[in-house]
């Protein structure tokens, strides 16, 4: 158990290292808790990072949410205002391509997700929740947030498009990551990644050894929903995986390091 701790410790902090130091076992194990379970397989989740809890900006304004949750199955992120959806979970699209797997992933992962207003209206005043998921484990974080409108400005419909409010193109920004992955040797491995930006950018996948990795059939490919996709995950698998989206205006990145475990 206190291997296990040391690994989890390490891992969930080295999400810009591309080595594991000496001080840990390279035996890469998975401890085994009470019952003979492995400890990946107890369903938890926490927020790691929870949003503001009070934001106060002007109108026009560019504003950025942020959220972060650990947990094992590696959690979902989701964004509510009030309690309207704003945003749909990554999974959904592999059903969309027929990609159904066949065991529920014994893995554990921090994800990080991050909401953005490009430009700040009245609409926008309110409370918005983050919720984490992992299995049937849930936590919310909330975030209230005050629109500063001093000159009483109307935005109706037609100011929005004498302002070029509506469609205006912005920057591509990287809105959910996994910093930190780590999942048993053999399982199917999915590395989330999406973006926001108008253009709507496209979003490509760097290996650990610089390597460019695209879609396809193969054993490592990049799904049309942005997830990198890593069948029957390996040892040789471990290091640091670059999400890069990018449109004709910017790029923005993040980084996932992935750790793949051997069960005992």
């Amino acid at each position: 158990m206190i291997l296990s701790a040391l690994l989890l410790s390490v891992c969930l902090h080295l999400t810009s290292s591309r080595s594991i130091t000496s001080e840990v076992d390279m035996d890469n194990e998975i401890d085994i808790g009470v019952g003979g379970a492995p400890i990946f397989r107890q369903e938890w989740v926490k927020l790691s990072q929870a949003p503001r809890k009070l934001v106060s900006k002007n109108l026009g304004q560019h504003l950025e949410l942020e959220c972060e949750a650990m947990g094992s199955p590696p959690p979902t992120i989701q964004w509510f205002k009030e309690d309207k959806l704003l945003t749909v979970p990554v999974n959904i699209d592999r059903y969309e391509n027929n990609i159904v797997t066949e065991t529920i992933s014994q893995g554990l992962a921090k994800v990080k997700s991050r909401l953005v207003l490009n430009y700040l209206l009245p609409v926008h005043e309110g409370t918005f929740r983050c919720l984490a998921q992992s299995g049937s484990e849930k936590v919310v974080g909330e975030s209230r947030v005050f629109v500063i409108n001093k000159e009483g400005i109307e935005m109706n419909f037609t100011t929005l498009v004498q302002k070029n409010i509506l469609g205006a193109h912005h920057k591509p920004r990287v809105t959910l990551w996994s910093p930190t992955y780590m999942d048993v040797i053999g399982q199917e491995v999915f590395l989330p990644c999406q973006g926001e930006g108008n253009p709507r950018p496209d979003t490509r996948w760097v290996g650990p050894q610089g390597e460019l990795i695209g879609p396809g059939s193969g054993r490592i490919s990049v799904l049309s929903n942005g997830e990198l996709r890593i069948r029957s995950v390996s040892w040789a698998d471990m290091g640091v995986y670059s999400c890069i989206v990018i449109n004709s205006l910017g790029q923005d990145s993040a980084e996932t390091f992935l750790y793949p475990m051997q069960e005992s």
